[in-house]
């Protein structure tokens, strides 16, 4: 594997963008949700770590990453590990809304309410706006 960026420098904003695109590509995911979703978990911030242990552009728990066999702690991995665990939630629950909702709060607050869990709600209504501006900004 050829890491693009590596934890010794920061990426542009605009290099995070790209390598998005591409990997979202690659992956056969749409560019606009992902950017999105990277949009609002940390404003493109590959350095970010939350109080709740979520590091990186995708805010991923590094256990999670890890059990795709990422480290999200490494940049391109961190990318590719948003990218993979929306594509699952996708794959699970049919609907870009469900599937940011299950990366916000987790698969199993989705099963439990059939729907957006209320504390998602803000979320995905954040993410699906950003989604419909870069659908048309790219």
């Amino acid at each position: 594997m050829v890491t693009i960026f590596t934890q010794t420098f920061a990426a542009t904003t605009a290099e995070i963008k790209q390598v998005i695109i591409k990997e979202s590509k690659a992956m056969g995911v749409e560019p606009a949700i992902m950017l999105s979703i990277a949009k609002t978990e940390s404003g493109f911030c590959q350095n970010v770590k939350a109080s709740s242990g979520n590091v990186g552009v995708f805010q991923l728990f590094p256990a999670t990453a890890k059990r795709m066999g990422y480290n999200a702690y490494n940049l391109d991995e961190n990318i590719k590990a948003g990218i993979t665990y929306y594509k699952n939630m996708y794959k699970t629950f049919g609907s870009m809304e469900l599937a940011v909702a299950a990366y916000n709060s987790g698969p199993d607050a989705v099963k439990k309410y059939k729907s957006v869990p209320p504390n998602s709600r803000a979320f995905v209504n954040r993410i699906m706006a950003d989604y419909k501006y870069f659908q048309k900004n790219l």
